[in-house]
């Protein structure tokens, strides 16, 4: 009989060692952590230090500044991700605030996180960030591969954090507007302070665009559809911050985290009147964050995610498919995590517990609430030997009530010759079952229950260096997908596929330092993903996407200009030959999109700033995707169209 480790078990197991270990202060003092250059992290603070550290034994990080998002004008999350992250493909479905088809290395899995709680749909597994807006970002960490040691499920592909801005000492603030295209407004505003050793952060956010027709006008007249409609969008932040400092042991911070995010997001068909996801998302965490010693340090936190929904779907006869049917879930749970060095050697461990329920009026799903635990450690040795080589190996143990599964994980970065570095990860990652394919019951399809987790292994191994004022990578990446959980050939259930997936390909990066104020970062990423026995790639998969963003800066930082452009290659939909043009496969790729932004700030202390941004420069004609239609019996097929030329004017007063 297989011995289990109970939830209640490890949770209490876990808490008794944090709150009882107490390391004698006599212990030889930790090294300091590798960090990113980008990140700024105070103490020893475990989950703040996290992704830099991962980068420091050998995991591939990238860091976007919220600095340079406001700079360069953005105004929606994924846009930024799209144009600025190396190896990561973003297709948005209509432009801004949307549903986008996102893919690192290929990988679809991918794990989203605002400041470090699961957004994840854990009723059809991705991540809907319509909802996020992109105001008051400190920094944006991408962790690609396979990560699922520390954060669990839906990370095959890897893990992107958001990260907002912090409490900050003193009085500080902003404000702004924004104005451009299809009538997009926003007004945005933050303050932060900390006063008799309370500190707080409250800020706010509203937005909304009409946007623009998604389809070709044959299309529309093809469909029935007289009146086609702009598919736009309001969003709404608020949030409050809470922080109080404590001095226990080497320091101890109590932190609180609230916000609401709400909107109204149009879903336009060619053949209906309209369809709007009525949304609403609460983020509410509490945190206790504990330096006990030199060398030992916890931390504590308990979350809440409730993301719901109503779903309105009328038709063009004025009927209702849907009126305000519901769909949504709540995921709420405690994570606790410690780090212990024992002379110059370091193990991370901790227990992850998590309890979701979820209800869909569109798709009916039977059961309602799910559990999961997980345990994990990772240790990185210091070796004497080598001390500039940086080495961890882990592993972690999940359980649902339905299954369980241990992944494991081994890293290495170490300098080679020259200047030039080996960085290294190896190991498994996993994929729960969605409520949809476990438990599934809309009249056609059925869930399964008995389905096993997906699960991957991951390689990512790269060689990095540098000469003169440039720098340059070179990288290669493996997943292959074990017990994939797709449809039936009747689409009557789930099951896990026989064979595997796999993916592999390169990335390279080439960029410069500041040079006469002038820098550049040039990205190319090439992607082979095919299913066991098929020589097709994956659909909906580019094969090549290349980024170049060439970038200047006034010495001072008083104005700036930034121009980047994105090649997608070849990239197909596939399922489509019942359907005029009746073509199996439709190649929807090779585009090229241009942007031009720039920023001036004014005042004292440049407290002023204006900025210019130009999205799709040329106003390239570019589809976001491939969709079937059937309207009186005439079957077609349609295409998306992706964002087309706009432009966005933006104000902000900082104090």
């Amino acid at each position: 009989m297989k011995s289990k480790v109970k939830p209640t078990q490890a949770l209490l197991s876990t808490a008794a060692l944090l709150t009882c270990m107490a390391p004698p202060l006599t212990a030889v003092a930790a090294s300091n952590a590798l960090l990113l250059p980008d990140a700024t992290v105070t103490g020893r603070k475990i989950e703040e230090r996290l992704s830099a550290e991962l980068e420091g034994i050998g995991h591939h990080v990238e860091v976007i500044k919220g600095e340079e998002l406001e700079k360069k004008g953005f105004v929606d999350l994924n846009k930024a991700l799209e144009a600025l992250a190396p190896g990561l493909f973003v297709s948005i479905k209509s432009g801004r605030g949307d549903y986008a088809n996102v893919k690192m290395h290929g990988g679809s899995e991918v794990l989203w996180l605002l400041d470090g709680v699961r957004l994840n749909n854990r009723l059809y597994g991705s991540g809907y960030l319509d909802t996020i807006s992109v105001k008051d970002i400190d920094r944006i960490e991408i962790l690609k591969g396979g990560e699922g040691l520390f954060y669990g499920t839906d990370s095959q592909a890897g893990v992107i954090n958001v990260i907002t801005k912090s409490v900050t000492e003193k009085t500080t603030g902003d404000i702004g507007v924004s104005y451009g295209s299809g009538n997009y407004t926003d007004v945005s505003g933050s303050v932060s302070s900390t006063e008799n050793g309370h500190g707080f952060r409250l800020f706010a956010s509203h937005e909304q665009w009409d946007g623009y027709k998604l389809f070709e006008n044959e299309i529309y007249a093809r469909s029935g559809n007289t009146h086609p409609k702009e598919r736009g969008y309001d969003r709404t932040t608020i949030g409050l911050k809470y922080e109080k400092r404590f001095d226990l042991g080497k320091g101890a911070t109590l932190k609180a985290h609230v916000q609401r995010n709400t909107g109204d997001f149009d879903f336009m068909r060619p053949n209906e009147d309209s369809a709007v996801n009525s949304r609403v998302e609460d983020v509410q965490f509490i945190k206790w964050d504990h330096d006990v010693s030199d060398t030992f340090s916890y931390y504590v936190k308990a979350f809440n995610h409730r993301w719901w929904t109503d779903y309105t779907r009328q038709l063009l006869d004025g009927t209702f498919r849907n009126n305000e049917s519901v769909w949504g879930y709540e995921d709420r749970g405690i994570n606790i995590m410690a780090s212990q060095y024992f002379g110059e050697h370091e193990l991370l461990f901790g227990i992850d517990y998590q309890n979701y329920w979820a209800k869909d009026e569109v798709w009916i799903i039977d059961k309602d609430r799910e559990n999961s635990s997980a345990v994990f450690a990772q240790f990185l040795p210091y070796l004497a030997f080598s001390p500039e080589t940086r080495i961890s190996i882990g592993a972690r143990y999940n359980e649902t009530e339905e299954n369980e599964i241990t992944v494991y994980n081994f890293s290495i970065r170490t300098p080679l010759v020259a200047g030039v570095n080996f960085r290294g990860v190896a190991g498994t990652s996993f994929g729960l079952p969605t409520a949809e394919q476990l438990y599934l019951n809309d009249g056609g399809t059925v869930g399964n229950p008995d389905l096993n987790p997906e699960e991957s292994t991951n390689v990512d191994v790269g060689l990095e260096g540098s000469f003169s004022a440039f720098t340059w990578e070179l990288g290669y990446f493996y997943q292959r997908i074990e017990d994939a959980i797709s449809y039936t050939s009747d689409w009557s259930t789930f099951e896990n596929a026989e064979g595997k997936t796999r993916i592999d390909g390169f990335e390279f990066q080439l960029g410069t330092q500041p040079i006469n104020g002038f820098s550049m970062l040039f990205s190319a990423t090439t992607v082979d993903a095919r299913s066991s026995g098929s020589s097709q790639q994956l659909a909906r998969t580019p094969e090549f996407v290349a980024k170049a963003n060439l970038m200047y800066r006034d010495p001072s930082d008083q104005y700036g200009v930034d121009i980047s452009a994105r090649y997608v290659g070849d990239m197909v939909q596939r399922g489509l030959s019942a359907y005029d043009p009746f073509k199996d496969e439709i190649d929807y790729g090779h585009y090229t999109v241009v942007d031009l932004s720039g920023f001036y700030a004014f005042g004292a202390d440049l407290s002023h700033s204006i900025s210019l941004r130009l999205d799709n420069l040329f106003d390239e004609n570019y589809a976001s995707g491939v969709n079937r239609a059937t309207v009186n019996a005439d079957q077609f097929v349609y295409e998306t169209i992706g964002l087309p030329f706009t432009v966005t004017a933006s104000y902000s007063y900082k104090f």
